[in-house]
């Protein structure tokens, strides 16, 4: 009797945490209001109080942890404070979940409509100066579970710091308190619209004057920072227009390059539908030395995105929340194609002259040659790894691979590019591809999801070709030889010269530090500090390895002009470079076995193929 009695209850018990998940799930009806208070933003202290409509019984609060565009579960919990729970006015207790630590449960008491939350987030520093700042709402808020983002519906209060303005695409308005009020909308819209905020801001007109408004929306440290010259401007106009060209079609209501200028902030950039968050040099805009930096496509890339990868996106990409797994094997699309026409509005848009676009091109051929980590890690296995290789320190990243799908992702494209042009003779080409699989009709933000198929047939629409094969040689390849058939296919061909290019050098004088990958091995900070060593090049064979400390070159002080000097010398006097460096407590010289001098990456013109390099870096006329 006593094991039918505890059969009973075992059931029952089951049917009852049946049922409370079930009414943990139930839908949340009605706008949930979220008001932000980002007055104490200067000190990096921003607060957040919530009104939700609930049910009464179990309820989970998730605080966003895999955040679209960022590809990993880096949601930023440890910066949570100061989360407080109320309903019919009195507090309610919440436990963390064992397992997922980004989900909160309580218990809604009876009677309750509302339930009232109130957080802190402890911001960091690469978001926000003592001017400026970047505000994302997946930072700032949790949701109920149950209902997809795409249908939670939420209304935003915003207040920023006196005499600050902001930038958003957001819909708003403002009231007579000066709080910024949104419209009605959903979660997701929300979270895919970061405020740029600051006490020098300006937003700036740019594009066509027909279709949809495009602005370049700058908050500086310093308001010299904004005084963007026409020249400058021009450049973005024509990338709006290149843009409209190459896909023809946009799928947004309108669009803004949101960009932090600071020198106190961190560099990178993330997408968004209708904006891009760009954290930038404080005098980027002005300077013109930036014009022949690596950040000048950064924009272009960023903007691309509002196709590929938003509009367009990997099924294992496009989740209905934010707590579930991203499968990232498709990042060669969404990263590797983006960062390939990434490169090509840079110039077409004029951003790069002919020569600075075969220079980035020279610069990545010979980085794909250099990693070592090709010959044990495929392509596609950087793309499943992606949310852990985010994170992967910066040294021997030759020998563990990084996120190598974003500029080998540019290799295997130019190769799809030019096979094409080569296979109609320029009749078509990679364009035809964009806007047959990423053009259609214009409007405001959808998601349409795609798989690997869908991009074999799309290619196969253009020309037909074993696209397959093609690709699957390229993303499963563990050849010690990287895809550089684009470059050949396109007239050009990889040559090594005494001289640094452009971008390379003006990298060097911005970035403070020195570039000799392709000769002895080395890449080194301007103090000596050894941030990464090639594998099999004199470096590597001396023994030298990341973290170590150069004191001295041939026997005096280091110096990045000496080193510089000493490497080129090798050609000429054969004498056997000998470095000495520390490592923690101890000191060792390391004698080079080089004599190949300095050595730097260039396309050289092969008059023997059709020039479709140039061709597919050249703007496009206006369809009108």
């Amino acid at each position: 009797m006593s094991r039918i009695l505890n059969g009973i209850v075992m059931l029952l018990t089951l049917f009852l945490a049946v049922i409370q998940e079930a009414a943990a799930q139930q839908p949340t009806a009605g706008t949930i209001e979220i008001n932000l208070d980002a007055t104490e933003t200067p000190r990096r202290l921003i607060r957040t109080q919530m009104v939700i409509p609930v049910q009464p019984g179990p309820l989970t609060l998730y605080y966003p942890k895999w955040i679209q565009g960022e590809h990993a579960p880096n949601g930023p919990i440890n910066d949570l404070s100061g989360l407080k729970l109320q309903a019919n006015g009195k507090p309610i207790t919440w436990k963390r979940d064992d397992l997922d630590l980004y989900a909160f449960h309580c218990i809604v008491p009876d009677g309750a409509k509302t339930l009232e939350v109130n957080l802190e987030f402890l911001a960091p520093t690469g978001d926000i100066s003592a001017k400026l700042a970047f505000l994302n709402w997946h930072h700032v808020l949790v949701y109920p579970k149950g209902t997809p983002v795409y249908d939670l519906q939420v209304r935003a209060n915003i207040k920023v710091p006196q005499g600050w303005k902001l930038g958003t695409s957001l819909p708003l308005e403002w009231n007579k308190d000066n709080v910024a009020q949104s419209k009605t909308v959903p979660l997701y819209t929300l979270i895919d619209s970061p405020i740029l905020c600051g006490a020098h801001l300006r937003e700036i007109p740019i594009g066509p004057k027909d279709g949809p408004p495009h602005y370049l929306v700058i908050a500086c440290d310093s308001p010299a920072g904004l005084e963007i010259s026409e020249a400058v401007k021009s450049q973005y106009d024509h990338l709006v227009e290149q843009a409209g060209e190459l896909f023809g079609a946009r799928h947004y209501r309108g669009y803004r390059f949101l960009c932090a200028c600071s020198d106190h902030v961190g560099q990178g950039a993330v997408e968004h539908h209708e904006s891009s968050r760009n954290h930038l040099p404080e005098r980027f805009f002005v300077d013109d030395s930036y014009r022949k930096s690596v950040g000048v496509w950064v924009l272009p890339h960023e903007y691309v995105h509002s196709w590929c990868g938003k509009y367009r996106r990997p099924e294992g990409l496009a989740t209905d929340d934010y707590q579930k797994p991203y499968k990232t094997r498709d990042l060669w699309v969404y990263e590797g194609l983006t960062e390939y026409l990434g490169f090509v509005l840079t110039g077409r848009a004029g951003m790069y002259t002919s020569a600075q676009s075969r220079e980035q091109f020279a610069s990545i051929a010979d980085w794909a040659k250099l990693q070592g980590g090709r010959t044990w890690r495929p392509l596609e296995d950087t793309t499943v790894a992606a949310p852990h290789l985010y994170h992967a320190r910066n040294d021997w990243s030759s020998r563990r691979r990084g996120v190598d799908f974003y500029d080998e992702g540019a290799l295997l494209w130019l190769d799809a590019d030019t096979l094409i042009r080569e296979k109609t003779k320029g009749l078509k080409s990679l364009d035809d591809f964009c806007q047959g699989f990423f053009g259609g009709k214009s409007g405001p933000p959808e998601v349409k999801a795609y798989s690997y198929g869908d991009i074999i047939q799309s290619l196969n629409d253009v020309v037909a070709h074993d696209w397959k094969a093609f690709l699957d040689k390229r993303l499963t390849s563990t050849d010690p030889e990287p895809p550089l058939d684009g470059i050949a296919r396109g007239g050009w061909k990889l040559v090594y010269r005494p001289m640094a290019g452009d971008l390379l050098k003006t990298s060097e004088s911005l970035e403070k530090s020195l570039y000799l990958s392709s000769s002895i091995g080395l890449s080194i900070n301007s103090d000596g500090q050894v941030n990464d060593v090639t594998p099999g090049r004199a470096a590597d064979k001396a023994g030298i390895g990341p973290g170590m400390k150069l004191l001295a070159v041939n026997g005096r002080r280091y110096s990045p002009e000496r080193l510089h000097a000493a490497v080129a010398a090798t050609a000429m006097d054969k004498e056997k470079l000998a470095l000495l460096l520390e490592n923690r407590d101890y000191y060792d010289t390391f004698v080079l076995n080089y004599t190949d001098g300095a050595r730097f990456p260039h396309l050289e013109r092969d008059g023997a193929m059709v020039d479709w390099f140039t061709e597919i870096f050249s703007a496009r006329k206006p369809a009108r």
